[in-house]
């Protein structure tokens, strides 16, 4: 079972952005793309087949743990939403790409949409 911040009960919602970033970080950096997929909205939409194909993919691209992470562009939208880059890679030239679209509500945040690829294309392309 996944460890998460107390406050996340809910897929896509955590307590703060820092719980939302630890959990972020740890997972990409673990390579433990499943439960990010899960547990930032995915559950719903992607099939345990999919689930696997994508890990396995992603597993082959990215043999070992990164050891790296960045917070690499932020833009804040207003009213609480914003978008934010992540890049995360290892000492080698592997790199992956992660994007958010995020909304602060005081007392939560909550992740509206999230992307992870392998293209910096991909992910340059939602700002």
């Amino acid at each position: 079972m996944p460890t998460l911040a107390p406050a996340q009960e809910r897929d896509s919602v955590f307590a703060s952005y820092e719980d939302y970033a630890r959990f972020v970080d740890s997972r990409v950096m673990g390579r433990r793309f499943i439960e990010l997929i899960q547990v930032l909205g995915g559950r719903d939409e992607y099939t345990p087949e999919q689930l696997q194909g994508a890990d396995q993919r992603f597993r082959a691209i990215y043999p070992r743990d990164f050891s790296n992470g960045a917070v690499t562009k932020q833009i804040d939208l207003g009213s609480g939403f914003g978008q934010e880059m992540r890049i995360y890679w290892d000492e080698g030239v592997g790199y992956i790409y992660y994007y958010a679209l995020l909304h602060n509500r005081g007392d939560s945040l909550v992740v509206i949409n999230f992307t992870l690829n392998s293209n910096v294309d991909k992910v340059l392309g939602k700002f």
